[in-house]
C-alpha cells in the first residue's frame, strides 16, 4: 500500500494495532484508512447495501457503517428499497445506489475470493459457496454411482506384494547362502572343535 500510494505522492505511514485498539478506533472514528470484510449470510443486495446506511453508522449509532458513510439521497432510497419485493422497482433503486457508492467511494473493494473443490462424481448439489455455510442439507448422493466406484477403487491388488515378496527373496538369497556355506565349511585348525 506504501509504494501504491507513493505513487500519489502520499506517504503513508502504517500504524498497526492489535484487535481491541483496533476495534475502539472503529468504535470511536478514529481510523482513517482500515481493512474489513464482511460475509453474507443472505443472499440479497439488502445484505451489503445496508452497511453504508447513515443511520447504521457505527460511531453515532453503534451500527454496522464502520466507514460512516451518510449520504441523503443514498439513506432515504436504502429506506424505500429495504422492504420491498424483488422486481424492476427495487433494482432500480439498488442501481442508484450502487451508482452513488461508486461515485462517492466510501470503500474500495480489493479482496474478491474465489472458493474451489473437487468432489466424487457421486455427490450432487455441492458447489463452493461463500454465501451459504448450511449446504449439507442440500447435497445428494448417488449410492449406485459410488458403490460402483468403491468396488473399483478397493480391488485387492496383489501384485505389490508379489513384488515385495520377489525382492524380499532376492535380498535374502545372498544371506542364506553364505550362511550355510560357513556353517558346512571345515572348522579352522586351533579351534576349540578339534
Amino acid at each position: 500500500m506504501r509504494k501504491q500510494f507513493a505513487k500519489l505522492n502520499i506517504q503513508l505511514v502504517v500504524r498497526s494495532t492489535d484487535w481491541n485498539r483496533f476495534q475502539d478506533k472503529i468504535r470511536k472514528g478514529a481510523a482513517q484508512l482500515f481493512y474489513y470484510g464482511w460475509n453474507a449470510d443472505y443472499p440479497d443486495p439488502e445484505n451489503f447495501l445496508f452497511l453504508l446506511y447513515g443511520p447504521n453508522s457505527r460511531v453515532k449509532d453503534n451500527g454496522e457503517n464502520s466507514s460512516n458513510y451518510n449520504n441523503p439521497e443514498y439513506n432515504r432510497l436504502f429506506a424505500q428499497m429495504k422492504n420491498m419485493g424483488d422486481g424492476p422497482a427495487r433494482q432500480a433503486i439498488i442501481d442508484r445506489m450502487v451508482a452513488i457508492v461508486q461515485r462517492d467511494a466510501p470503500w474500495l473493494g480489493g479482496f474478491h475470493p474465489k472458493d474451489f473443490a473437487l468432489y466424487h462424481s457421486w455427490l450432487h448439489n455441492v458447489k463452493p459457496n461463500p454465501m451459504a455455510r448450511n449446504n449439507l442439507k442440500y447435497q445428494r448422493i448417488d449410492v449406485a454411482l459410488r458403490e460402483r466406484r468403491r468396488r473399483r477403487w478397493n480391488t485387492p491388488r496383489w501384485q505389490p506384494l508379489l513384488w515385495a515378496a520377489l525382492l524380499l527373496a532376492l535380498v535374502l538369497t545372498p544371506a542364506v547362502v553364505a550362511y550355510r556355506r560357513r556353517e558346512r565349511a571345515a572348522p579352522h585348525p586351533g579351534s576349540e572343535d578339534e
